[in-house]
């Protein structure tokens, strides 16, 4: 088993819908503030939007589309990594490590109509949500039987998530504390291009 350490910095502020109706807010924090599903399906979806060449993914949406697509064409790499519906993957475990304590505050927002990109008259809503440059701690444990194609294909969703938007489309960074040896010069790139926050203070490019 290989663990992954990485150490994750909230740029905007980030809410992940939980389900209770007993809340201050019309979008409160998931109880676990940070669950590792959203994690896995937010590393799903940005890897399949930047796909690099050579990997599969059956870009399936829904259960029906992505049984369909695997019949067409086999099981996707994607899908193989991070599994699918009725197929929990063999490759990946995600514990979020010290989420829970993060500093909340409650944001208030108003509705943009999607069809004018105006705001709303009337229509405010408050959501709880983690303040902007927090952190917190992710664990990811690949199991080596899976493979070094897939293990770059995970290093790979790591950097694509940096691109993409988690929960209710916050922005996020990533670094990865990687204690092993690489494998080859890919992986090699890889790990060096995780080894420090891509917006961070350290790069200039965070106010």
């Amino acid at each position: 088993m290989i663990t992954l350490n990485l150490k994750f910095r909230v740029l905007s502020f980030l809410t992940i819908g939980g389900s209770t109706t007993f809340s201050l807010t019309d979008n409160p924090l998931h109880p676990m503030v940070v669950p590792p599903s959203s994690i896995k399906g937010t590393l799903r979806t940005a890897i399949s939007n930047f796909l690099p060449k050579g990997y599969t993914s059956c870009n399936g949406t829904s259960p029906e589309e992505i049984m369909e697509a695997h019949e067409r064409e086999g099981v996707c790499d994607v899908c193989k990594l991070f599994g699918y519906p009725n197929h929990e993957s063999d490759c990946i475990k995600i514990e979020v490590v010290s989420a829970q304590e993060l500093d909340r505050l409650i944001v208030t927002r108003v509705s943009i109509n999607d069809k004018t990109q105006t705001a709303e008259k009337g229509k405010l809503f408050s959501s709880e949500a983690v303040k902007p440059l927090s952190e917190f701690e992710v664990k990811i444990y690949f199991n080596e039987k899976c493979g070094d194609r897939l293990l770059k294909l995970l290093l790979y969703s790591l950097l694509a998530l940096r691109l993409w938007r988690l929960g209710r489309n916050a922005m996020i960074d990533l670094k990865l504390v990687y204690e092993g040896s690489p494998k080859d010069d890919e992986m090699r790139v890889l790990l060096d291009r995780l080894s420090n926050y891509l917006w961070g203070e350290e790069n200039g490019l965070l106010a």
